[in-house]
């Protein structure tokens, strides 16, 4: 039986979160945390301020629910680690702005959303900077909803449908895994890369676990399209050599973002699977002891 592994001496209840802050007019919120995961929301926001006009091309509408998921997530991390994650919040609607974009796409041409860009981009720079100084690694969750037929999570690595559907033995060379967003964790576990992503004890498998049925995994292991791989968010942020991996978790609406019961029921399943997936569990170290666990 696995021990779980981030908690915290003897403290049981959840952390109470930092205060929050916030950027220019409070369009982006970031709640640092404590643990080396950083939860981030882009297409969770409402706001829709009457100044900034609306982006002329592009997804305009929002990922419902998930800014309540990503919340969700991080007090349910919260409580099973006695430690919180960091959290970055977009709370402009899409129509205004897309964070998982270049700035070009995501502004196009606006100062403010330009601005409420640089500053959402900022914050995760800021909290991975800070998971890495005090871990020695970040594990960076870009949280979406998604609208396909198929009523399954979608964890987004940077790997394609096409690139997934090859020969193992191509999936487990150091140049394939160099092209995901998980490099720096593929680096550090003894499995091939392949069994990582999909494999028994990968996330979509500890999902699928736990009743929400995933891809990759052993039961899907290559996805059907449509299939999100991942976007911007990875691509800005997660490299092995700055110590930041990551996924796009793609989230069905029926049955797990529809309802708040829903969504706590998958923010508890998937602070469980964390806590079995990224290395030693989520353990907080001792800020003034680098390199040392805290017991």
């Amino acid at each position: 039986m696995k021990a779980l592994l981030c908690v915290l001496g003897l403290l049981a209840a959840a952390a109470p979160a930092a205060e929050p802050r916030f950027g220019t007019r409070r369009f982006i919120e970031y709640q640092p945390g404590e643990l080396p995961l950083i939860l981030a929301a882009p297409h969770g926001g409402r706001d829709k301020p009457v100044d900034l006009p609306d982006r002329r091309e592009g997804v305009l509408t929002m990922d419902a629910n998930t800014q309540e998921l990503a919340r969700a997530v991080a007090d349910a991390v919260a409580e099973r680690c006695g430690s919180r994650p960091h959290l970055v919040i977009c709370h402009l609607h899409r129509s205004k702005l897309d964070a998982n974009r270049d700035v070009a796409e995501a502004a196009q041409g606006n100062a403010a959303a330009e601005q409420a860009w640089l500053e959402h981009h900022g914050f995760i720079e800021q909290a991975c900077r800070a998971a890495v100084d005090r871990h020695d690694w970040a594990f960076l969750i870009d949280l979406h909803g998604h609208s396909h037929p198929q009523a399954q999570i979608e964890l987004g690595w940077l790997h394609d449908v096409a690139a997934l559907a090859q020969p193992e033995p191509l999936l487990n060379t150091a140049a394939f895994a160099a092209r995901g967003s998980a490099e720096l964790l593929a680096r550090r576990s003894p499995l091939p890369y392949s069994e990582f992503l999909r494999g028994p004890t990968s996330l979509g498998a500890l999902l699928e676990n736990q009743g929400f049925p995933a891809t990759p995994s052993p039961r899907l292991p290559v996805p059907t399209l449509p299939y999100f791989r991942g976007g911007y968010t990875l691509v800005r942020h997660c490299a092995a050599e700055r110590g930041v991996a990551g996924v796009q978790i793609e989230a069905n609406r029926p049955r797990l973002r529809d309802t708040e019961a829903n969504r706590q029921r998958f923010a508890e399943a998937l602070a469980n699977a964390l806590t079995h997936f990224l290395p030693n569990g989520l353990r907080v170290r001792d800020q003034h002891q680098p390199g040392t666990d805290q017991k």
